[in-house]
């Protein structure tokens, strides 16, 4: 299950850097810088961009939902470089994050943290990516580089009519630049920078396109390579403290102090990564109504570590954390996307077919001793702290295709309607083994000669049919009314293979177990919009969203008196909500606001039994409502701001009574009014955007931003409210013609804040310790862009 531990290097490709400093240092004829959003270019007005949220173009303004656009050209000047940087500036998202490339999205306080489905689907153009069925890192899909992308597309609310059964709180589209068959372009991005209790961080991309045939055939090539040496500490002491009576009384396990411990072995700045990204992009117009595009990417993020710090007996801003064996952390996570997207005008349609193939394997290896004493001190009373490795491995696949027909025109109905297609298989598989413990399986130690404490192998096979359908008819030229449904259908495979110590057979043999689920449904949605003004426009809407079952892993009776529930049932939304989106002065003031309110019936959310078994269940009835923000200003010719906030309010509101008795934090997690678990009680961010000419060639812009989380709740073992946070950043840049440069600051203040807790350990929950993923340390860097 190791993979070899290469792109270790960190060494700056030589070759990548001769490029780039060529292309930065030629000297070039003048050229527009090209922003789309309209903060950088120092006219009076604000500018829209263009979106395809509906399946046809239109803008921000003249879309009834709620959503949020961002053009690449504005990503690569405010220097958003990852989509958690995206999410922080976006009203109505949260985060949990693990690592890079493991981030779980939410959006209008829906967590994923429960289920087999996230609550937010992730798009890379037309392309569904779902999420791992049984995977312990949560429920992320893709984390790619945002290097040369067209805009990134957030719709607020569930998208169930057009986007499907992943899209329950909203869905986030990533659109990549096409093929451009009319011109050659190229451009390039050098980034270096320092964090404070780290090293020296190093990014470099490229992109070139060039037409193959003029006007008929184009390939576009994009490259990403990006390192960070880390800044997390990881100690292992000998002999390792645990706690002050020399004993676990469960659920009162202690710590001992580790700073006191023996120091023998350290590794500084430990959870280094690297990331590796490159995309082909191909657009074939033999004729003015066919366009084909083809597009393969490929993405490998490697790390050394998660960063994550100690909170027990240490605290976060120590940037460290304690272990009692010598085990190095090994984590890949690997995505391949490969994609055909056809449009043929029909002159009274589009006809659009889209067919993917796509695979994402995630793999792990950590030291698991700590957790593993804790469970067998207090079960079996052995106290030792002997070497455990902890495997993971979660393998997910998945074909889909789209059929759509999308009517043309501007006359005042508008449709579109298709058909969907998808087979996903999940694979996960768990392996936790420590010999010295092989005399404490059922049958002695001949049975299981490794001491395999846990293994699992899950797979996990669905497959889905939908057919949707979506019209609009506007009255007057002012009122527009748009009615959609999606049917669907399901189906679900769950096997589950488990074998070890703490299993039902507490030896090598296995447990086996089989669960199948399926399910039909519709989820409408209907939409009344009042444009009244070209620059004015009100909504109203109300829409369905859906998520499917799943299965659990039978727990021990032997440890834990019950086996568990071993399925737990759909959940679904309905969600209220009124709006509006004004542009006022002449263009230079725009407001986006809107109110919502969401029913949750069913919900899935994760628990865990009193042995520190994990669950999943359906745990009765919640609510969500509150405001969201968007405002954009132009103060004058040369600074613009912009807010955007949220408060919400995300609660349960009524419990299934069988849960009360057998889980950890019942009384915590469980009542009514309590609120759910990893939602932020508002977020909010300021952005102060300067653009001003110094001469005739040069401009100098600038950007301070502030991003603030509000205080929410997590859980391990325990459940905990974490403290909110405030992030100010700084960028200033020199631009002119084709080449810009950018010197910034991120983290002025080197605030250190836990972003999460359900972290520590991805076997089990134990009480006696805690660790929480950490941000990055003030980082100060500089990049390079050039385009021609």
């Amino acid at each position: 299950m190791r993979i070899s531990n290469r792109w270790t290097d960190g060494r700056l490709p030589l070759c990548l850097v001769s490029f780039l400093a060529g292309t930065i240092t030629t000297s070039v004829p003048d050229l527009a810088l090209g922003a789309s959003a309209g903060n950088q270019d120092g006219s009076d007005e604000l500018q829209e961009i263009v979106v395809t949220a509906e399946r046809r173009e239109s803008t921000v303004l003249k879309t009834p939902i709620s959503i949020t656009a961002i053009s690449g050209e504005d990503l690569q000047a405010q220097g958003l470089t990852r989509l958690e940087d995206v999410a922080a500036e976006v009203p109505g998202i949260s985060m949990k994050q693990f690592a890079p490339g493991q981030t779980e999205y939410e959006m209008r306080g829906l967590p994923s943290s429960g289920g087999s489905s996230a609550t937010v689907g992730m798009y890379v153009n037309d392309v569904p990516f779902a999420t791992s069925a049984n995977s312990l890192v949560g429920k992320e899909a893709i984390d790619p580089d945002l290097f040369d992308l067209q805009r990134i597309e957030i719709l607020r609310g569930p998208q169930g009519t057009l986007y499907g059964a992943g899209s329950m709180g909203g869905t986030i589209r990533l659109i990549t630049a096409p093929g451009d068959v009319k011109k050659f372009a190229a451009a390039s991005q050098l980034g270096i920078s320092q964090t404070e209790h780290g090293g020296t961080n190093w990014g470099v991309s490229a992109m070139v396109n060039f037409p193959v045939v003029n006007e008929v055939l184009a390939v576009r090539l994009v490259a990403t390579d990006k390192y960070s040496p880390g800044f997390i500490d990881r100690i292992v002491a000998s002999p390792f403290p645990i706690g002050p009576t020399g004993a676990c009384g469960w659920p009162t396990c202690t710590r001992g102090n580790v700073t006191a411990a023996p120091v023998v072995a350290r590794s500084d700045n430990y959870n280094w990564d690297r990331l590796l990204n490159g995309r082909v992009s191909v657009r074939f117009t033999p004729t003015d109504e066919l366009t084909v595009d083809l597009l393969a990417m490929s993405q490998r993020i490697s790390l050394g570590g998660f960063p994550q710090a100690d909170v027990t007996s240490v605290g976060v801003k120590q940037l460290a954390y304690y272990q009692p064996q010598n085990i190095n952390d090994d984590i890949r996570d690997y995505v391949d996307l490969y994609s055909l997207n056809v449009n043929y005008d029909l002159s009274f349609a589009t006809l659009t077919s889209t067919t993917a193939k796509w695979e994402h394997h995630s793999v792990m290896a950590g030291d698991d001793t700590e957790v593993q004493q804790n469970l067998i001190n207090y079960f079996y009373g052995d106290p030792r702290f002997l070497p455990t490795v902890y495997d993971n491995s979660d393998y997910i696949e998945q074909f889909s295709e789209e059929v759509r027909l999308t009517s043309r025109g501007e006359s005042a109905l508008q449709w579109v309607t298709g058909l969907f297609y998808s087979n996903f298989e999940s694979e996960q598989q768990q392996y936790i083994a420590a010999p010295g413990l092989a005399y404490l399986s059922a049958g002695g130690a001949a049975g299981n000669p490794k001491g395999v404490t846990y293994a699992s192998y899950l797979p996990y096979i669905q497959k889905q049919y939908a057919l949707f359908a979506e019209g609009s008819y506007r009255f007057a030229n002012a009122l527009k009314l748009t009615v959609g449904v999606r049917g669907f259908k399901y189906s679900a495979n769950q096997h589950v293979e488990t074998f070890g110590i703490f299993t039902q057979t507490g030896n090598l043999t296995p447990t086996l177990a089989a669960t199948s689920a399926s399910a039909s449904g519709a989820t409408p949605k209907v939409n009344l919009s009042y444009q009244a003004t070209e620059n004015i426009n009100w909504y109203a809407q109300i829409s369905k969203g859906f998520r499917p079952g799943g299965a659990n892993q039978p727990a021990p009776i032997s440890l834990c008196g019950t086996t568990g529930p071993l399925s737990y049932a759909p959940d679904s939304i309905w969600d209220y909500e009124v709006g509006e989106k004004a542009r006022m002065l002449g263009g230079a003031l725009q407001i986006n606001a809107d109110v919502y309110y969401i029913r949750w019936n069913h919900v899935q959310q994760q628990l865990t039994l009193t042995c520190s078994y994990p669950f999943q269940d359906n745990i009765g009835t919640a609510e969500s409502f509150g405001p969201e923000l968007e405002l954009s200003a132009k103060l004058n010719r040369y600074f613009d701001l912009s807010v955007a906030g949220t408060t919400t309010t995300s609660r349960i509101t009524s419990v299934e009574p069988s849960l009360l008795g057998n889980t950890i934090g019942a009384t915590e997690r469980l009542g009514p009014g309590v609120p759910i678990l990893n939602i932020p009680k508002y977020t909010l961010s300021t952005a102060l955007n300067m653009t001003y000419p110094l001469t005739d060639r040069y401009k100098l812009t600038g950007r301070l931003s502030e991003t603030t989380t509000g205080k929410f709740y997590d859980i391990d073992y325990y459940v905990k409210q974490l403290p909110g946070y405030t992030f100010v950043d700084l960028r200033m840049g020199l631009a002119a013609g084709g080449w810009s440069t950018y010197l910034y600051v991120n983290n002025i203040a080197d605030k250190i804040a836990e972003l999460s807790i359900d972290t520590h350990s991805w076997s089990s929950p134990v009480p006696g310790y805690q660790r929480a993923v950490v941000n990055q340390p003030r980082t100060v860097g500089i990049d390079f862009d050039y385009k021609f």
